[in-house]
């Protein structure tokens, strides 16, 4: 059983300055209410390792413990427990929605919660970046054209070529589609490598700040919150391949690497960073 987040602060203490990442999801989920007989059945709408929100046709008072079952992408079941802190009552949907804090965790019980939301972020971000790159096949006729936008932006590299030693290089020039190693040593054209490296999260606050507003839609308004772009970015563990090599640059190498089977959140990262570069290069100094 996984006990999660005593020592998070209740929802309504943090307001819109929540520590964690919230995954929008649709799940359905069968859900154990202390002091009712039978489950009660509802529908998982999003998750934190800090919380959830739950919608349901049943009514709940407010502090009811409840738990249920997420069932995780490597097969196991993670058990959670929280509190009903909130409820509201949608105008464009039947039933309640019900903000529930999580309650009791050991550190590897939040750990593993942090992982499968992770794992829940790639799959959202692979989906949406399919979908994207599907309509820019459409509009351009079926043609393939380059779309990576590249950041000149240099920051600190790991690699390893093979079964070499790994070793310190720099990286600029990064896209989706691959970077600029440069590096003190020579490399074989074609040979593969393992890239570790952080993107500079400096560029960050060029993004405003995560909030929460009301969209009108066809159904009445919906609270939404803006994604969290100032988010710090994680380590990055990537292969390659080694495809051109560059003019030297001070006395070291140069050469054009491209990623080998980057998946959809990795690419979704590296498009927040060019991105947060260019609209610093626009809006220049101040």
């Amino acid at each position: 059983m996984v006990w999660l987040d005593r020592d998070s602060p209740p929802l309504r203490e943090r307001g819109n300055q929540r520590r964690y990442y919230r995954q929008s999801i649709e799940l359905p989920v069968g859900v154990t209410v202390r002091g009712l007989p039978a489950p009660v059945y509802g529908t998982l709408i999003n998750i934190s390792e800090a919380g959830c929100r739950l919608r349901s046709l049943i009514l709940l008072d407010r502090n009811r413990i409840v738990e249920f079952l997420l069932n995780c992408s490597d097969g196991k079941e993670l058990a959670l427990r929280g509190r009903i802190l909130s409820r509201t009552t949608p105008q464009s949907e039947a039933g309640f929605e019900y903000g529930i804090v999580f309650e009791g965790s050991a550190p590897a019980d939040r750990d593993a919660l942090a992982r499968e939301i992770a794992h829940m972020q790639r799959r959202a971000a692979a989906a949406r970046v399919t979908a994207r790159e599907a309509a820019k096949y459409a509009a351009g006729g079926g043609r393939q054209r380059r779309s990576s936008v590249r950041a000149f932006v240099t920051f600190p590299v790991r690699y390893r070529i093979n079964n070499r030693s790994a070793a310190n290089g720099e990286a600029s020039d990064v896209s989706a589609g691959g970077l600029r190693l440069i590096c003190q040593e020579p490399l074989e054209i074609g040979c593969e490598a393992e890239l570790r490296f952080t993107l500079p999260s400096g560029v960050l606050n060029v993004y405003p700040p995560p909030e929460e507003r009301l969209e009108i839609t066809p159904f009445g308004e919906r609270r939404i919150r803006v994604p969290d772009n100032r988010r710090p970015f994680a380590e990055m563990l990537l292969r390659a391949r080694v495809l051109t090599q560059h003019e030297p640059l001070g006395g070291r190498d140069v050469y054009g690497v491209g990623f080998v089977d980057i998946d959809g959140y990795q690419r979704e990262e590296i498009a927040r960073f060019t991105h947060a570069v260019q609209l610093s290069q626009i809006r220049g100094p101040g």
